[in-house]
């Protein structure tokens, strides 16, 4: 990547944590488009026929005809594409594909309103649109979810749900807040905080569900967060927070943080270091 691309002084660890993230949405895209792009071209080709995106979704074909729409990207490879077709064919497959596509049709209203930006971009774009005011990670995934960047909405911790083009958002947003306050205190405000905390989410959220976070899952680092499993519940952490022993626990562990903070940037010395003696 950085044979075409340089990354400011300061910024690798979020320029990495993006790059994972895009990569990961891609490869992910690109087995469910493949299939969309297949019966297209297919249709396209062998009979002679146009049909938009919303008819291929529904569609189906053969293995043969899959076989027969072989994208030119993996011409090379037949064998590949041989092994996709049969997973696409597969009865477990089949069936997960379709109980998603039932879950979209009960989406109470539209995903977000980022279009094809991330929500880093999201967040600058919005804060260009309005003086300048600084937009962290949890307000942006909650303006995302309410218009366009350029639109005039304002981020209330306590607006109702029909501020949300999506009601499930009310509930993820109001969720993380009440446990960020009983952690942190009542004077919590989340329109302040600069980044989400990913081991907060990861327990509010039960878990990463189809191996996304809960929330803001473009923008967490995926690498540093345990799994649900390894982190004590949420409600044992709630419990003790606002005990003297819960207050010395967290003592302790923004302690622990800051030490890691620490080392991390050591070892960012030191890889930087020898980058620089390898030219």
């Amino acid at each position: 990547m950085q044979d075409f691309f340089r990354i400011q002084e300061g910024q690798e660890e979020s320029a990495y944590q993006v790059a994972y993230a895009s990569c990961k949405r891609r490869v992910t895209d690109l087995h469910y488009e493949s299939r969309i792009q297949a019966h297209i071209d297919y249709n396209a080709k062998f009979l002679l026929r146009r049909v938009n995106k919303e008819e291929a979704r529904r569609m189906t074909l053969t293995r043969e005809q899959y076989i027969q729409a072989i994208p030119s990207w993996c011409a090379t490879h037949p064998d590949c594409w041989e092994y996709i077709v049969d997973t696409w064919l597969d009865g477990d497959w089949q069936k997960k594909h379709e109980e998603a596509h039932d879950r979209r049709l009960q989406m109470p209203g539209v995903p977000h309103h980022q279009g094809s930006r991330s929500l880093s971009k999201y967040a600058k774009a919005y804060s260009d649109a309005h003086g300048g005011q600084p937009v962290g990670q949890l307000k942006a995934y909650a303006l995302a979810h309410m218009g366009k960047a350029t639109a005039d909405i304002e981020y209330d911790p306590d607006a109702p749900v029909e501020a949300y083009t999506n009601s499930s958002v009310h509930t993820r947003l109001s969720s993380y807040t009440e446990a960020a306050r009983s952690v942190h205190g009542p004077g919590y405000d989340p329109r302040t905080e600069e980044r989400l905390d990913p081991q907060l989410v990861m327990r509010v959220g039960q878990g990463k569900k189809h191996g996304r976070f809960w929330i803001g899952d473009g923008v967490l680092d995926t690498a540093s967060t345990p799994p649900l499993h390894l982190a004590p519940s949420i409600e044992h952490e709630l419990k003790r927070a606002h005990t003297p022993t819960g207050q010395m626990l967290q003592a302790q562990v923004q302690e622990l943080q800051a030490e890691r903070e620490v080392e991390r940037q050591r070892l960012q010395a030191l890889e930087a270091q020898r980058e620089q003696d390898q030219r």
